[in-house]
């Protein structure tokens, strides 16, 4: 027996991923399904929840060929594809793409000013934060960190002084490895490297972790207890980020450094000479610029992890989807956000 769904009348671009939901679930429920139209204005965002639902469902909805022609301005099935078949006009689909990327950025936006806002906020106002939370953060993101962000600034800085320094052999310039590795480390790739692997390593576990907690509906727990996911999930991250972001910024530096000495000594460099000329080369304000980098790069980081987790839909395969992206995007944004700090430092 097919049963009549109800579509609402009201569906908007702000409500639409919701009413997306509500159908899913009602259909999911059923063997076979028609959908109930009475007073619905079938505009784009209409049409758009519509096509959705038929494309994850199938033949299970029963839709009318008039109604179906409607939908997807086509003779045909969804699915089927023909050489004759109309195609979606295109300004539409681009329409279509640049409201949803509009909407993805709105939400991005949202979670990453909330983040800060419940950040500053739980300084006098603790509730809903648990206890010892943030060192526990702070153990997992720094701490566990160190081993793999001091071993690979090292190769790093190793693998760039040794390229630096056979050019520079040929013009005797062998003393300036000194200040080619502390510049290049503290300038750029000390804390560029550390935001990769933080990435990598933390950023797409935050995603993992919120994404499964949305699959299995503890978020809306959270909520049905009246307590406010963002500032319970994200605030202990946030400091334990910013705490332990700059440090392992600075380890990156002098472990790529300490490569650079290496490679130095090889050239038959005194210590004594390679460090008096590191001091010299080294400036207060490339410590300070590294750490605000560090620091604006594990809000990024943070905001892209809760971001693609809290809008995870679906099963498993959606966590690891998830995860995925979050690590691109991040690394993405890390890497443009370096390249503005240094337009705006360095030019």
């Amino acid at each position: 027996m097919t049963e009549k769904i109800k579509v609402p009348s009201d569906i908007t671009i702000e409500n639409c991923e919701k009413v997306h939901l509500d159908l899913s679930s009602q259909i999911s429920k059923s063997e076979s399904v028609s959908f109930d139209l009475s007073g619905v204005t079938l505009n784009s965002v209409t049409k758009a929840v519509l096509r959705k639902l038929s494309a994850a469902y199938g033949e299970k909805i029963d839709i009318p060929e008039d109604l179906r022609k409607e939908i997807f301005y086509h003779d045909e099935e969804p699915e089927v594809q023909t050489e004759n078949a109309q195609k979606e006009p295109v300004l539409e689909t681009l329409g279509e793409k640049l409201i949803r990327t509009g909407e993805v950025i709105y939400f991005f936006c949202v979670i990453m000013v909330d983040m800060i806002f419940y950040s500053f906020e739980s300084l006098y106002n603790r509730k809903f934060i648990l206890k010892d939370d943030t060192t526990k953060n702070a153990y997992y993101i720094g701490y566990k960190a160190i081993p793999i962000v001091f071993l690979l600034a090292f190769l790093i800085g190793f693998t760039i002084a040794l390229q630096a320094a056979l050019q520079l052999a040929k013009m005797g310039g062998q003393g300036y490895i000194a200040m080619m590795s502390t510049m290049v480390m503290t300038k750029e790739l000390g804390p560029l490297i550390t935001a990769i692997i933080i990435a990598g390593r933390t950023g797409s576990s935050i995603a993992a972790e919120i994404g499964t907690m949305v699959v299995m509906e503890e978020v809306d727990a959270l909520k049905t207890m009246g307590i406010k996911p963002l500032k319970f999930l994200l605030v202990p991250k946030f400091w334990a980020f910013t705490l332990v972001m700059p440090v392992l910024t600075l380890i990156a530096d002098i472990s790529g450094i300490f490569g650079g000495f290496i490679v130095a000594s090889a050239y038959s460099i005194p210590a004594g000479a390679f460090f008096n000329q590191m001091i010299e080369s080294l400036e207060f304000g490339d410590i300070f610029w590294g750490t605000v980098k560090s620091i604006s790069f594990a809000s990024v980081i943070l905001a892209v992890g809760s971001f693609k987790g809290l809008n995870v839909r679906g099963g498993a395969d959606a966590v690891g989807r998830a995860t995925t992206e979050a690590v691109v995007v991040s690394i993405f944004l890390v890497v443009a956000i370096d390249a503005i700090f240094s337009l705006i430092l360095y030019t």
